[in-house]
């Protein structure tokens, strides 16, 4: 699959653009993770409340650093065995994440949930715009069927393909969503069931 990302799709991302791109779960519609104007434009075009933060991609550890204060040593591990892949970690965000993508630990930690991709295209969109990107699926909120887990851009409502300023072609995905771990409590938990099965041992002390 060629992975030479056009200019003008790096630039739409840095003016602030959304896109449509593949990843090894579900298509993803995304823009810089450090822009928050452009998170708010994307929440608004999906329908999704700010409520919901969305996820994060990153190419490799120097964007994972610009978003995470910590690693976990349970996270560590789950990276080294699982990462790059479709498994999501919540993990204590740093300062300067923006508002938007953080949630709150049980304690009031701030915190962002992130991958490192394997798809060769997005992982190559977040190298070449030098920023973690966010990743929600590429549908609307309350969608079902075939929709709610886009695995071709045939599957994406034409009201999400008409507002975003770029669609990269992947072909067919995997479909299926990634695994959601949180890394913040002590044995990590299970948020949602995907891509990654994990033994029972991971969640007990």
């Amino acid at each position: 699959m060629p992975t030479k990302i056009d200019a003008s799709i790096i630039e739409i991302i840095r003016r602030g653009g959304l896109v449509i791109y593949p990843t090894e779960t579900l298509y993803g519609l995304g823009c810089d993770a450090t822009n928050e104007a452009a998170i708010a434009r994307l929440l608004a075009l999906k329908g999704r409340a700010e409520s919901k933060p969305p996820p994060v991609l990153v190419a490799d550890e120097r964007q994972l650093a610009r978003l995470v204060n910590q690693v976990p040593d349970v996270a560590a591990r789950l990276m080294a065995e699982h990462w790059p892949g479709a498994l999501t970690l919540v993990l204590p965000a740093r300062a300067e994440v923006v508002g938007v993508l953080t949630g709150a630990a049980a304690d009031g930690t701030r915190t962002v949930a992130v991958r490192q991709t394997a798809h060769p295209l997005a992982r190559a969109l977040c190298e070449a715009v030098g920023a973690p990107l966010v990743a929600t699926s590429a549908n609307l909120a309350g969608a079902t069927g075939r929709a709610a887990n886009p695995r071709s851009l045939d599957d994406i409502a034409l009201a999400l393909r008409d507002g975003v300023g770029a669609i990269l072609d992947g072909g067919v995905v995997a479909g299926q969503p990634s695994t959601v771990i949180d890394c913040t409590v002590s044995p990590p938990r299970l948020l949602r069931a995907g891509a990654v099965h994990l033994p029972d041992a991971v969640f007990s002390k």
